[in-house]
């Protein structure tokens, strides 16, 4: 039996099954390429078949959060930024298996060198996946965006969505983490429901508004991976680091920041 036909027959969406699960951030496969296609985010297919497996196996599923929302069971699987692999490798993959995950994206940088377009992602939603926002053009929320101006661009950002891929747009998920004051008000009334950050945690209940995730970078080992389903202390490094660089955002800005972010994601994953 292949992996992927592994994968399937694992595949379960049952909503009596235990609602706390772990929520999982990728960002492209394959070779990085793009202007956002950071070398540290790009998982090789090798490595995400093992991850899928794992989390089919292990999690009781693969989903995305629109559909762990409506009832689905499992690990939710995220994607930030659009990069053209999300639908090259990452479409094709999931459907085989009959799972589906979120694919959060940039209006403005949909279609160009490196991006999905329009109607890739059309496509990728007839096929059962999740469109959602990212922002309107990737400018940071919390450093880079006035409040009438988030508000402009939340808006802006799921109307085009919507507009596009024929699909409701209710999920958000901050470019870079940075989330500013009363980002989860401001977004419902601009018509979202949830809001996905980057803070390392599990999720354990659907009530809540905001979810976090577990980012999966190219150092990400699949035992990582597997403590993270198993809870316990296993998230308690990245925590720690997610604080340091919070705290970096806030005292240092985006430029030492991302000193501090490079060397930090250079050392061995937690």
């Amino acid at each position: 039996m292949s992996v992927l036909e592994s994968v399937g027959s694992n595949q379960q969406k049952s909503a009596s099954e235990d609602r706390n699960t772990i929520a999982l951030m990728y960002h492209v496969l394959g070779k990085a390429e793009g202007p956002l296609a950071d070398p540290h985010y790009a998982i090789q297919m090798e490595s995400f078949l093992s991850h899928l497996a794992l989390c089919q196996g292990a999690g009781g599923g693969v989903t995305s959060a629109r559909d762990w929302l409506e009832g689905a069971a499992g690990v939710i699987f995220t994607f930030d930024d659009g990069h053209e692999s999300n639908y090259h490798l990452a479409f094709p993959t999931l459907a085989t298996v009959g799972a589906t995950a979120d694919f959060f994206v940039n209006p403005a940088q949909v279609g160009t060198p490196g991006f999905a377009t329009w109607s890739q992602l059309r496509e990728m939603s007839e096929g059962g996946m999740s469109i959602q926002s990212h922002g309107f053009d990737h400018r940071y929320f919390l450093t880079e965006l006035t409040t009438p101006r988030l508000r402009e661009d939340l808006l802006r950002a799921r109307h085009e969505i919507e507009d596009h891929v024929g699909q409701s747009v209710t999920l958000l998920a901050p470019p870079g983490g940075r989330n500013p004051p009363r980002l989860v008000q401001i977004a419902r009334e601009c018509g979202y429901t949830h809001v996905l950050n980057s803070r390392p945690g599990r999720i354990v209940s659907d009530q809540s508004a905001v979810f976090s995730r577990l980012a999966v970078t190219a150092k990400v080992a699949l035992e990582s991976i597997e403590a993270w389903l198993n809870g316990g202390t296993a998230l308690v490094g990245l925590q720690i680091r997610h604080a340091i660089l919070a705290l970096a955002k806030a005292l240092f800005g985006d430029r030492y920041y991302q000193q501090i972010r490079q060397r930090l994601l250079d050392m061995a994953p937690a």
